[in-house]
């Protein structure tokens, strides 16, 4: 914009070569004066330190971009009135915008001598040099309190470049180097032939364990099956047809007697796999929008709930890590994952949302420089869920995608909505309307409180998942092993009819949802997944049945849609195993073992909540300072006796079940169960073999 038809006050941009710096010191507070050489005349520019900018790495000669300015006109300029001054009688004239600035600004002017219109930085202010080949298109979102700054990790004086640490230690192909933990899982995943595949939905139960460990009572939508389910590796071998499609299921069977109901159950595991090579695989170009919540509870504790059990507001704890922080230190994170032809937008939202950075290619951008904004964003306000993925969809909508790329919003956020639509039904249907525009969406949980509810009932969609983000460097390292797979839905709509008569489905269990009839199992999304002594991770979806007749094989007609849009279907018969207890193969063994340990744990949460819930009488008075719909109260941990003594029958099962499977990670639902028993009061006597295996 050129200063001649800007008015005064009005912000602005303007480009100029530089020519000097001249700094002065008012009342011990700095101000600079730059002046650059602008396409008709010199611009000078004022920048108090409130600004932040980065003056000191300008090069004579160079020419720079300098945005968000504000543009002023001296005083000597400003109209004369017809007013007098009531105490001197003198003439008055009319208020520029520099008689709003503050005085080491005010004297600045009068001391340099500044008779001629002049810029102001601001604290959105940036300059960045005309010819880089890269762009910092971050427009920062307009807010009353102060953002907060940190400091790149070196600068180099000569050319005025700032660098991270991370940018200093890149291989020489340019290429990130792999943490032990993903070479490892290289070396896992190379030694299979293909990759495995795992539903969508749910992506881990650490949020349970967590309130749990705590001393909380977790909400029941925290431990979803098929987040449970990922947290393990399962056998997924058994019958499979022919097939040249990508997505190869595999059928297996078994039944068992229920440990706390008694009851026999007959069960078929439907095993996740696929013909894709690892070698093959490769995800798709990325049209990704963050969507970031900078809302006011996002600047509480990590760790702790926002409200207690009494609906009050607890105070903020400085010393703990905010949610704000965990989400911008996530995000940063995921950027590193970008390649430089996928395309990155930011949107911040509390209040209303506000599209901080534009839909751009990362290899044009300035990444350096968004990283550090994302850095200094801070949180403050209402949350309007609804508006923040409006303005995603309408970024992700108004851009030109290719046919084969995946357009996906990365929700950071505690789930809880309480301004614009916040009703679960309603922002269901939202993200449900998004993707069948062929947007997803990844839903990425923030704090102890998450409402694990809201994530369970919106994360069931066509192409979403959910992860919770229990620690920043956990949450790198997964990144740095499984990012190509969270982003690259291979399979969608999975049904499997059951053509059998005298069984029926009863119950499913490890897909988001369980959206299921007497006959027909829907499964919304598959999503690749990693893979590890020819077991795959999550690779499994349980199927309960009700058997009247045993004698029988039971038919199974399965068709889907792959991510090129291809349809397939597959007929295969499955024979139920008489001899109980009875399993085709380990994967089934585990996965029913889960599926009990997460149905026993999910109904004693929704006992324990709804009794909370239902405790006392209306209050219908209005206070503004207590929860909303959604926003989570916390509840202190209960075990009703009943429960803990179900929980000490279902603790010795699994500890055979783990001795029999031979994994030593079922210990950590071990661990959980005992402490649920200590809580309700149960004691309880190690076995031998808990106590040869886990001491």
């Amino acid at each position: 914009m050129s200063a001649t038809h800007t008015a005064d006050g009005e912000r602005t941009d303007f480009t100029g070569a530089f020519i000097t710096r001249r700094t002065i010191n008012i009342d011990g507070t700095s101000v600079h004066r730059l002046s650059f050489d602008g396409d008709e005349t010199t611009q000078t520019l004022l920048v108090p330190a409130a600004a932040d900018c980065d003056v000191h790495g300008l090069q004579t000669g160079r020419r720079y971009e300098v945005t968000e300015v504000r543009y002023c006109v001296p005083t000597a300029a400003a109209d004369p009135s017809d007013e007098r001054c009531p105490n001197c009688d003198a003439q008055l004239r009319h208020a520029v915008a520099i008689d709003a600035a503050p005085a080491s600004l005010r004297q600045a002017v009068a001391e340099l001598g500044i008779d001629d219109p002049f810029f102001i930085a601001t604290e959105q202010t940036r300059l960045v040099r005309a010819d880089r080949e890269t762009v910092d298109d971050w427009q920062p979102m307009d807010r009353d309190d102060r953002t907060r700054h940190t400091a790149p990790d070196y600068v180099c004086d000569n050319c005025g470049e700032v660098f991270d640490d991370r940018d200093l230690h890149l291989p020489a192909d340019g290429e990130r180097e792999p943490s032990i933990e993903s070479m490892e899982h290289s070396m896992m995943a190379s030694s299979s032939d293909t990759i495995g595949l795992a539903t969508g939905g749910g992506k881990d139960a650490t949020n349970f364990r967590e309130n749990i460990e705590q001393g909380y009572t977790p909400q029941p939508g925290a431990i979803s099956t098929e987040g449970l389910f990922y947290d393990y590796y399962f056998e997924t071998g058994g019958r499979r047809a022919e097939t040249d499609a990508l997505f190869a299921p595999r059928y297996a069977a078994g039944v068992s007697k229920d440990p706390v109901t008694t009851e026999t159950e007959h069960v078929l595991s439907v095993g996740l796999d696929s013909t894709l090579s690892t070698d093959d695989f490769e995800r798709p170009r990325l049209d990704l929008v963050a969507v970031v919540d900078v809302s006011g509870s996002m600047d509480s504790p990590f760790d702790e709930y926002y409200y207690d059990e009494h609906g009050r507001r607890r105070e903020v704890e400085t010393s703990s890590e905010r949610k704000i922080d965990a989400a911008t230190r996530a995000l940063c994170a995921l950027t590193e994952q970008l390649d430089d032809e996928d395309r990155l937008g930011v949107v911040l939202y509390n209040n209303r949302a506000h599209v901080a950075k534009p839909l751009r290619d990362v290899g044009s951008t300035d990444m350096h420089a968004i990283r550090e904004h994302i850095r200094e964003v801070s949180a403050g306000g209402g949350t309007n869920m609804e508006d923040g993925f409006m303005a995603a969809w309408d970024l992700l909508q108004d851009a030109s995608a290719e046919p084969d790329s995946e357009r996906r919003v990365v929700f950071m956020t505690d789930m809880m909505p309480n301004m614009g639509s916040t009703g679960e039904t309603r922002l269901r249907e939202l993200f449900a309307d998004a993707a069948a525009d062929g947007i997803h969406t990844t839903f990425l949980g923030i704090g102890l409180d998450e409402n694990a509810d809201l994530a369970d009932a919106v994360s069931d969609v066509r192409g979403a998942n959910h992860y919770f983000v229990h620690s920043v460097e956990g949450f790198e390292q997964r990144l740095g092993e499984e990012f190509a797979y969270m982003v690259s839905p291979l399979v969608f709509d999975l049904q499997l009819e059951l053509d059998a008569e005298g069984c029926e489905i009863a119950a499913v269990h490890g897909a988001p949802g369980n959206d299921s009839t007497d006959q027909l199992i829907h499964v919304t999304t598959l999503f690749p997944s990693p893979k590890a002594d020819g077991e795959t991770r999550g690779g499994v979806v349980l199927v309960e049945l009700d058997v009247t007749d045993e004698d029988r094989a039971v038919d199974l007609v399965a068709s889907w849609v792959e991510r090129d849009g291809s349809h397939h279907t597959e007929r295969v018969a499955v024979e139920l195993p008489r001899d109980m207890p009875s399993f085709d193969h380990s994967g089934v063994r585990k996965a029913t073992a889960l599926a009990r340990y997460a149905g026993l744990l999910r109904a004693w949460a929704e006992d324990v909540h709804s009794r909370v819930n239902g405790s006392a009488g209306v209050d219908d008075w209005i206070d503004a300072g207590r929860p909303d719909e959604q926003e989570r109260e916390s509840v202190p941990l209960t075990v009703p006796a009943k429960y803990g003594r179900q929980f000490k029958t279902l603790r010795a099962y699994l500890v055979a079940e783990a001795n029999a499977l031979g994994d030593d990670t079922l210990g950590q639902e071990i661990d959980v169960l005992e402490t649920l028993c200590a809580e309700a009061g149960v004691e309880i006597q190690p076995t031998v073999e808990q106590a040869g295996d886990r001491d």
